[in-house]
């Protein structure tokens, strides 16, 4: 396989000191259902490090028979909430703090502590499929750069997971300025990155499917949205490594694609030149 030169000059992610971590996961569908139990592991090999740590899951949908073979459920949950289903089942199984929150994601969330005197890394991981949604994780990441003065290290990220039938991305970052000066590189590394919605813009556009006034039929929905039984437990693995690799201040990628037809995943780097086109891309657009 080719080598991605940029890895060579690739800078891992520098996170603040912190004793109380965060997870917010925002959709407990395809990806998100898969992606809580290797949360769960995580938190446990934190919490054996005496950090505290706390899962919230948030999600309004109800389980359907549909969802039983794509999805991280069985025959005997349908019906009931997402969320809570995964909530209850985690923390019987794990022992760790998990809040179910069984409603649509509320950037307030984030802040609801924010005079907190004890520092927090809060990370809210993206398992949706529409853009309002992350529209809303968005607001939150604005509202949290409006609100913080300790902005030195990023103590707020953004990790997006998205699929279609059978290839997906996973991103991470933390801000939403269009200045290049924001996202300054250290001797460590670097603390801040361009948000996902700066990396891909188009994941703010609301599809056809989610327009009201759309024309599609249920059928040509249900076909948009087909997907493979195997592409969303794929994501949540890379997510999970994300995750891992974030904490233990080793990651050095922004992005990864990956396809299952062709069985090829690539990276994102992060490095000056990266952050620079993603800067300059989304400039233009705006400009547009």
């Amino acid at each position: 396989m080719p080598l991605n030169y940029s890895i060579l000059n690739a800078e891992p992610i520098i996170l603040p000191a912190y004793t109380n971590i965060e997870f917010y996961l925002v959709g407990c569908g395809g990806t998100g259902s898969w992606l809580v139990p290797s949360i769960c592991r995580i938190a446990r090999t934190l919490e054996r490090q005496s950090k505290t740590t706390t899962l919230i899951l948030i999600d309004a949908d109800i389980i359907e028979q549909k969802n039983v073979l794509r999805q991280n459920f069985c025959d005997a949950e349908i019906g009931l909430n997402k969320a809570q289903t995964l909530a209850l089942r985690s923390s019987l199984s794990w022992g760790i703090n998990i809040e179910a929150l069984p409603d649509s994601f509320n950037p307030d969330i984030v802040a609801r502590d924010y005079y907190h005197r004890e520092r927090k890394l809060k990370i809210i991981i993206g398992c949706v499929d529409n853009a309002l949604a992350r529209q809303s994780i968005a607001r939150a990441i604005s509202q949290e750069r409006s609100w913080h003065t300790r902005d030195l290290l990023t103590e707020l990220w953004w990790l997006d997971c998205g699929n279609h039938a059978n290839s997906g991305q996973i991103l991470i970052g933390s801000h939403l300025s269009t200045e290049l000066d924001t996202y300054q590189f250290h001797q460590l590394g670097c603390t801040k990155l361009p948000a996902p919605c700066l990396q891909h813009p188009e994941l703010l556009e609301p599809k056809p499917e989610e327009l009201s006034e759309s024309n599609i039929s249920c059928a040509e929905i249900a076909l948009l949205n087909t997907q493979s039984l195997a592409i969303n437990q794929r994501i949540a693995a890379e997510a999970a490594s994300y995750l891992v690799q974030l904490i233990a201040g080793k990651l050095n990628r922004l992005a990864t694609y990956l396809d299952l037809d062709s069985g090829c995943t690539t990276s994102t780097f992060i490095t000056e030149d990266e952050i620079a086109k993603i800067i300059v891309n989304a400039k233009g657009l705006s400009k547009n």
